[in-house]
């Protein structure tokens, strides 16, 4: 979905930027010589994402990450120079604090600049709220949206995949989401899809019971629950849209 949505022709005019988790601002010049066509060892670039292995536990070797990046790299060999994408790391990579460093890299090198950019992130920095409890436990990281709220108001979208996800192993109380309530409500076939989380019935459809799989918090007195356990918060009020790409999810179609 990533892929195609940059390879669309209308993207690279519009949106110049993209901003991404698996990538170390410590590597930003590697990166850049990439993206621009340069030739890299693969070791060297390989630096880009692994610099980040303390907070994102190695996903960002999956292959769906370096692809999206040679996508980029690709899509801007066909453009002039004055028109390419740019690739920035939102990462503080072995040390510092995630959000706060990707918000410095958007209001340094996208909003100073009028420019609008793709940010791709774990789902739950993207959260328009948190339950009560669990932000408590966040610290700095109060969600990357609302701390862009707070310094750009207006100037965010908020996309969110929603999809099957794993039961999550020792979580008391998981709900498992009943995806009928999307497709019922769906009048296209197509999968993925995108649906506006501001008119119902999406909007006040439960957060615990869609996104409730996406963050734990576990504790010595009421072991792992989710965090969303006890809350009232609903879709509508955690992001603006959502991908719902079906009953299926992200993985490879069943065999006939």
């Amino acid at each position: 979905l990533r892929t195609t949505l940059v390879r669309n022709p209308a993207f690279a005019p519009r949106v110049r930027f993209i901003v991404i988790e698996c990538g170390s601002v410590t590597e930003q010049p590697t990166l850049d010589r990439y993206i621009q066509g340069e030739n890299i060892p693969r070791d060297q670039l390989q630096r880009v994402w692994k610099a980040t292995e303390g907070t994102t536990n190695g996903f960002c070797d999956d292959p769906p990450y370096p692809a999206f990046l040679a996508t980029v790299r690709d899509i801007n060999a066909k453009l002039p120079a004055d028109a390419r994408i740019r690739v920035l790391c939102g990462h503080p990579g072995p040390t510092g604090d995630l959000e706060k460093t990707a918000v410095s890299v958007l209001r340094t090198e996208v909003f100073a600049k009028h420019g609008k950019a793709l940010v791709i992130f774990g789902s739950a920095h993207f959260y328009r709220n948190y339950p009560t409890a669990y932000l408590s436990t966040m610290g700095d990281d109060g969600g990357l949206v609302r701390l862009l709220e707070s310094e750009f108001p207006g100037r965010t979208l908020v996309i969110t995949p929603i999809g099957p996800l794993d039961p999550p192993h020792g979580v008391a109380g998981d709900v498992a989401p009943d995806f009928t309530k999307f497709d019922r409500a769906i009048k296209s076939s197509i999968r993925p899809v995108m649906v506006s989380l501001q008119q119902p019935p999406f909007r006040d459809l439960s957060a615990m019971e869609f996104l409730g799989r996406t963050v734990t918090t576990c504790s010595r007195e009421h072991g792992c629950l989710s965090a969303f356990a006890h809350s009232k918060l609903t879709l509508g009020q955690m992001a603006d849209a959502a991908v719902y790409v079906g009953t299926r999810g992200f993985g490879p179609a069943p065999r006939p």
